[in-house]
């Protein structure tokens, strides 16, 4: 996904060629970086974890395509063996006006482990990316005016925006065409991301573009498991420059893990979130703050909306299905993500058919369900237009001797509207790169 530095240029054609605009009020929430905080925090999140590698990336990935993200990636080789990275994400919504979103990924090379062990302190300060290399280079000063950040996380953000100039445009680097931009158009906004290490990227970055003149008002950052990355002179100098969202999960280390060591401090709207009992033993992992989430989205407004998976949906022209109740056998903890699991199917179905028509009365697909109540869904499918009808049972346990460890299964059953069964799948996944929700929608994108 990442393009080589050299292409850094094609960013720069597409940021100079765009008016900035802030979506407030799209007709569906989810996925379009919308004015309320949930829907905000959801589509964050997806975009901070699909800025890593993995299944749960690459799905994340192909359903903000679906929703009408256009994605590019771009890294560049900063000093000392540091490697800048970031995702700049782009939506157009029907009457033209676009959401952009800055993404930087967290640690997952051996070059992010690098960036993050370098914890010497520099100083932060210029507005120019000449004035800030020759700021962070200034001998470090403990006077408690002088801001000073991390020194790994600063050479990440330097390496991402501030490095690569283009002649074409007047030998500016990517950061200063973005600041431009935003300077050129007043009422338009953009919004930064990460976890953990992308946060703190993501927070240099948006002072940066705050020192080279970007008004308050249109800079939005939300950070998940960022660690404290500046001094209290920083936070004086930034906290009231943009919008900082820190989402922090209950058990979380990296919130406080250069606080003592290098005297920084967190600042921001600090929002306290709780891991599910199913996932509470990994605490910092970027998959567990996608899955609270999700609870959250749906929390907001209730596991009957449609909100996952319904702001461009995917679907297949000319087609009605109809749906029996989703069926939901598990045990333990997972009692507690059953809600939520059907809520994704749901949504699942609904972005991927043309039309679909929710069973609300009956039994769905077990040993005693269904089967003795078919002809009553079939009569209630073909009153509905229906040309197929789907039932879906979701199953699952905790594996043994594993903690928190559960293995998940995905039935499927497909009935023409003669009762016939013309199809059948049923598909298992252990939980441990997912979290058990983020499980049986994976397991959907592979049926």
């Amino acid at each position: 996904m990442m393009k080589a530095a050299k292409e850094r240029n094609m960013l720069a054609r597409v940021l100079l060629c765009i008016v900035f605009f802030v979506v407030i009020g799209m007709p569906q929430r989810a996925l379009a970086v919308p004015s309320d905080l949930p829907s905000l925090l959801f589509v964050t999140a997806a975009a901070s974890e699909a800025a890593y590698s993995g299944e749960l990336s690459e799905m994340l990935r192909a359903r903000l395509v679906a929703a009408g993200w256009r994605i590019e990636g771009y890294e560049t080789p900063g000093r000392r063996r540091t490697v800048g990275r970031f995702f700049h994400m782009v939506r157009t919504a029907p009457d033209g006006s676009e959401t952009h979103l800055l993404s930087f990924p967290g640690t997952e090379r051996g070059s992010d482990v690098w960036t993050d062990l370098r914890l010497g302190r520099a100083a932060f300060g210029g507005q120019t990316p000449t004035e800030f290399l020759e700021t962070a280079n200034e001998p470090i000063s403990d006077r408690k005016e002088t801001p000073l950040v991390h020194r790994g996380f600063l050479d990440y953000t330097q390496a991402a925006l501030f490095t690569d100039t283009l002649d074409e445009y007047g030998g500016r680097t990517a950061g200063e065409v973005i600041a431009a931009e935003l300077r050129a158009h007043p009422s338009a906004k953009i919004y930064l991301t990460g976890h953990s290490l992308g946060g703190a990227a993501a927070t240099l970055a948006v002072a940066r573009l705050a020192d080279m003149g970007v008004s308050p008002a249109q800079l939005e950052v939300v950070t998940f498991g960022s660690p404290a990355l500046g001094n209290a002179a920083f936070v004086r100098t930034y906290a009231d420059k943009f919008t900082l969202h820190r989402v922090v999960m209950q058990g979380d280390p990296m919130k406080d893990l250069l606080a003592a060591p290098l005297g920084f401090r967190q600042f921001g709207e600090r929002i306290a979130w709780h891991p599910a009992p199913s996932v509470a033993a990994f605490p910092h992992a970027m998959i567990v703050y996608v899955d609270a989430a999700i609870r959250q989205l749906y929390d907001s407004a209730g596991t009957d909306s449609f909100l996952f998976l319904a702001a461009q949906p995917n679907r297949t022209a000319g087609q009605t299905v109809y749906v029996a109740p989703i069926a939901v056998d598990v045990e333990g903890v997972l009692e507690a993500d059953a809600p939520y699991m059907k809520a994704l199917l749901r949504d699942a179905l609904y972005a991927r058919n043309a039309a679909t028509v929710f069973s609300a009365t009956g039994s769905g697909l077990s040993e005693t369900g269904l089967l003795s109540e078919l002809e009553e869904h079939l009569a209630a499918a073909q009153e509905a237009g229906a040309t197929m009808l789907y039932a879906y049972r979701i199953s699952g346990a905790k594996v043994r001797d594993q903690r928190e460890t559960y293995r998940l299964t995905l039935e499927h059953a497909v009935y023409d509207m003669e009762g016939n069964l013309v199809a059948a799948s049923s598909r298992s996944q252990v939980t441990g790169m997912l979290t058990p929700i983020e499980t049986i929608l994976y397991l959907f994108t592979q049926d």
